[in-house]
């Protein structure tokens, strides 16, 4: 019999003995889940609870990096007391938790109350809408309220199925709001619900041009846009290749993949979605009444959809109604996307990549497929059990993942800013917050619903050149990440840490005076932190923020760095203390190890 070499990896106390039985020289690592052949025998079992647990990385779960870990993959940012929460109740208890928080309120109420608030005090019923509305309602809600996973959620949706500001409708609040609130309002319901209702808003009508998109008429020449037939297919559902479950490609007899779709299938489904203006004109094919046209769910008028059969994918048809019922076609068309063999991987690797890592393992994939096909109890494309399934993966949570290459991947820019913000508890004296986050897309070119296409700021699919694409991988995020956005970001966070200014505060109406806003201005209070920055505490600070930002990943050289630069400062009053303090975020922040979030 040969010993086993044991490596412990994660924070634990070991309680009881192992007993392995082996024929060869190997090493496990305990934690990683490589304990096939081993037995384990515990003098003192605990809770009723197999030793064996400890092997698979369970026995060790929670601990603060762990819980740190797994908030990193479910919400947009947390602190202590969210980690002792987790610690506290488990992860599954966690995310039943969450899913337990209703939606406090929504985005939309919040641009209403602006436009109010504007009309009063300009004392003009007629005054205009200002762009900043939306992005102050998001910045409000989303640092008041308690909802981390939808949060996170909703963000990820909104990077799927997209719209975007630079649009012709981005300067309109309502817009953007009522919009980015279905997903809000959806993270945890059904995806075919989503799909309902992101067909129907006018924002998507406008965005991809279906929006009083009339019937063939031969004597013009004119023809059914197809451009949201096209999108809905290549990005909200199935793709351009047919998949098997586990996410790889289905390959034909000369192994080229196999296509989900051609030109005829996309002229087909564009016949389905004409018909649909705005729900408060009373004739087709006008622009938006007012700005609160985009409130309503676009309207179906008849005489202008397509009448006869539609052949869609895989020989489904649509029959010729009579009379010509629009929503009805509609209503079919999604029902066969949302029941493509291709929508659970398609989605599911979309929301992994977005929630947990770039590269999740086939395995992984195919396993939160078959929880979107089927939650345990026959429903299709339930979003609780599809996040359920995604955060709780052994692959998501195991301590051996984090050390594999290509687990993980970059963080998002913005998140990497709503994650500061979170850590630090940006307060207002008010409890209300502010922030056109102008200053950060300057820095980074990412803030919500602006992306510059209808493919996101990132292909899900996007390699950079070298390690990455000769290993035949993916680094979504990588594909924003240059000279400028590297640079931007590093100066940003100098701005909002260092020089304690995290939100970009304005006017929500012409001639509004700033010091009745005074109390909605954000900073950061270090207090607790100035405690440790004595050269001889230093470390605990780095320890604390290394827990806090990056799940315990900093390694001893970029720890030594970070004590080296640290103790070149001043630290001879309590400025200079809290300089310190903040100028070891900043680095922690700035590190590698932070910004790949394994």
């Amino acid at each position: 019999m040969q010993t086993k070499f044991l490596k412990i990896t994660c924070w634990l106390l070991v309680s009881f003995f192992i007993s392995i039985n082996v024929t060869a020289q190997d090493t496990i690592v305990i934690g990683f889940g490589d304990h096939y052949g081993v037995q384990v025998a515990s003098s003192t079992p605990q809770n009723g609870q197999s030793p064996i647990k400890t092997l698979g990385s369970e026995g060790f779960l929670p601990n603060m990096n762990a819980s740190s870990r797994f908030l990193a993959q479910a919400t947009f940012g947390y602190d202590l007391d969210d980690i002792n929460n987790v610690m506290a109740v488990g992860q599954e208890a966690w995310i039943t938790q969450q899913f337990a928080i209703p939606m406090a309120t929504s985005l939309t109420s919040r641009v209403q109350t602006y436009h109010t608030n504007a009309r009063t005090a300009l004392g003009d019923p007629n005054t205009g809408t200002r762009s900043n509305w939306w992005d102050n309602a998001w910045w409000n809600y989303h640092m008041t309220s308690n909802d981390l996973l939808r949060q996170k959620v909703a963000m990820a949706l909104s990077q799927l199925i997209v719209i975007s500001e630079l649009s012709g409708f981005g300067g309109n609040p309502y817009a953007l709001s009522s919009y980015y609130d279905i997903m809000l309002q959806n993270a945890f319901t059904n995806y075919r619900t989503i799909l309902q209702k992101v067909t129907y808003h006018p924002s998507m009508g406008e965005y991809l041009t279906f929006l009083n998109n009339p019937k063939t008429n031969l004597s013009l020449n004119q023809f059914p846009d197809e451009n949201y037939s096209r999108e809905i297919m290549q990005l909200f559902t199935i793709g351009t290749n047919m998949l098997n479950m586990d996410g790889s490609v289905i390959m034909d007899g000369q192994n080229q993949p196999v296509p989900t779709y051609d030109n005829e299938d996309i002229f087909e489904l564009s016949k389905v979605f004409t018909g649909l203006t705005w729900a408060d004109r009373t004739s087709f094919g006008r622009t938006a009444l007012t700005s609160t046209s985009y409130l309503q769910d676009m309207v179906m008028w008849e005489t202008f959809h397509e009448p006869g059969t539609k052949t869609l994918l895989n020989g489904f048809i649509i029959p010729d109604r009579n009379p010509v019922n629009g929503n009805a076609d509609i209503t079919d068309a999604l029902n066969h996307l949302f029941n493509h063999p291709n929508v659970p991987p398609f989605v599911s690797l979309f929301l992994i990549q977005r929630l947990v890592t770039d590269n999740p393992s086939s395995a992984y994939i195919q396993d939160v497929a078959q929880v979107f096909v089927n939650n345990g109890a026959g429903v299709r494309g339930d979003m609780k059990a599809i996040i359920k399934a995604i955060l709780l993966h052994p692959e998501a949570t195991s301590c051996g993942s984090g050390d594999l290459p290509t687990f993980g991947g970059l963080r998002e820019p913005f998140a990497r800013y709503m994650q500061i913000n979170k850590a630090f508890n940006a307060s207002t004296p008010s409890g209300i917050y502010r922030n056109d986050m102008n200053n950060v897309y300057n820095f980074t070119g990412q803030r919500p619903l602006t992306s510059p296409s209808v493919f996101n700021f990132f292909q899900r699919d996007y390699q950079p050149i070298g390690a990455v694409e000769e290993a035949s991988k993916v680094a979504p995020v990588f594909q924003i990440t240059n000279a400028q956005t590297v640079a931007g970001y590093l100066s940003g966070v100098w701005e909002w840490v260092l020089d304690n200014n995290p939100a970009d505060e304005g006017q929500l109406f012409t001639g509004e005076v700033s010091t009745t806003y005074a109390n909605q201005i954000s900073s950061f209070d270090f207090t607790a932190e100035k405690t440790l920055v004595d050269d001889d505490k230093l470390h605990i600070l780095i320890d604390k923020y290394n827990l806090l930002l990056a799940q315990g990943n900093l390694t001893q050289p970029t720890i030594d760095i970070i004590l080296s630069a640290v103790k070149q400062l001043p630290n001879t009053n309590d400025t200079e203390r809290e300089r310190r303090a903040r100028f070891t975020a900043y680095l922690v922040m700035s590190s590698p190890e932070y910004l790949i979030n394994r």
